[in-house]
């Protein structure tokens, strides 16, 4: 268009973002190094957080029971892994939320080695603590959109079971545009792009928004699988913020050509 703003990047870039993405993790091994960060994190939390859950609940259970006889012991025992069962589920969900920001700098070196190959330069990355506390805020607010609207549509499905047909693929929707909005947040983040330059950025490409979601939720539907394909998700973002930006300078020269 030649006057407005420029267009917007449609449902192929998304795609072809997606297995950029992938393409360039998997024959980059420069960046394999900062692949494995986020895996290694989660580990090392869910270690962490699993071990202090199961310390806890046998304390729970030696305070509930002690050890009146053998029921008390079964009582304990039982108690205990009770517990320890639901302090690791709960560990391994604490540490996928902490994960991704806390690898921040890692991902955010994968952006910038993306972008260094697609334009032969890159923008300074910001420091450790300016990216943990930035991916933080952005975790923050994605939760405090997806847990009510997530909530609302349990109840709904609570409350009336055949509502199932509108509401399922309402929550694969939500959860590719929240997989989409995540990994978008370390390049955006690299170009100083506040939450409503955000908001702007993802409706003028929303169609490519769209599409570079969907193509990740389908592979998120594999348990945990996510973790292994964040690096990739970050490149493959980083790739449609340069799209975008090519696109948006060839449509100025073009009004400009236009305007001569």
């Amino acid at each position: 268009m030649m006057n407005g703003q420029p267009n917007g990047l449609g449902l192929f870039n998304g795609l072809r973002a997606f297995v950029g993405g992938i393409g360039f993790i998997v024959g980059t091994p420069s960046v394999w190094g900062y692949a494995l960060v986020p895996v290694a994190m989660v580990l090392f939390l869910t270690a962490g957080f699993g071990i202090l859950g199961i310390w806890g609940a046998s304390h729970v259970g030696d305070a509930v029971f002690g050890s009146y006889g053998t029921w008390g012991h079964l009582g304990n025992w039982a108690l205990t892994i009770i517990l320890a069962l639901a302090a690791v589920l709960f560990a391994i969900l604490l540490a996928i939320c902490l994960a991704q920001p806390f690898s921040g700098f890692a991902l955010e070196a994968i952006v910038s080695a993306r972008e260094n190959a697609l334009t032969g330069w890159t923008n300074p990355r910001p420091g450790v603590l300016e990216s943990t506390f930035r991916s933080l805020k952005i975790a923050v607010f994605t939760l405090s959109v997806a847990v009510p609207v997530f909530g609302a549509l349990f109840l709904i499905n609570f409350v009336f079971p055949a509502a199932l047909v509108i509401t399922l693929p309402l929550k694969f929707l939500l959860y590719a545009w929240l997989l989409a909005w995540n990994f978008l947040d370390y390049p955006l983040g690299i170009h100083r792009f506040g939450l409503r330059a955000r908001w702007r950025w993802v409706m003028r490409h929303f169609d490519a928004f769209c599409g570079f979601g969907l193509s990740w939720a389908v592979l998120g539907l594999i348990p945990g699988i996510i973790l292994v394909l964040l690096p990739m998700g970050v490149a493959g973002a980083a790739e449609l913020v340069v799209e975008a930006e090519q696109t948006a300078n060839d449509e100025g020269e073009r009004r400009l050509d236009f305007a001569d």
